[in-house]
């Protein structure tokens, strides 16, 4: 297995995102069109790969948005 292989393995696919979020990939795409996510990965074939702390992170920044967390 190539180090790439390696990396993708333990990374989220746009899919596995839009799932997390309730989304759909096209959402995913154009957050990644607005810098919203950076992909840590394009393999070869074009496809991006997220780290998952990125994921949490944005979903802690998004809950935070629409009122959420500890007060």
């Amino acid at each position: 297995m190539s180090i790439p292989e390696i990396w993708s393995s333990s990374l989220l696919r746009p899919g596995d995102v839009a799932e997390a979020f309730g989304v759909t990939t096209s959402t995913v795409n154009t957050w990644v069109r607005e810098g919203h996510l950076t992909p840590v990965l394009v393999t070869p074939g074009g496809h991006r790969r997220f780290a998952p702390g990125q994921v949490q992170d944005l979903m802690a920044a998004t809950h935070q948005d629409q009122g959420g967390g500890d007060t």
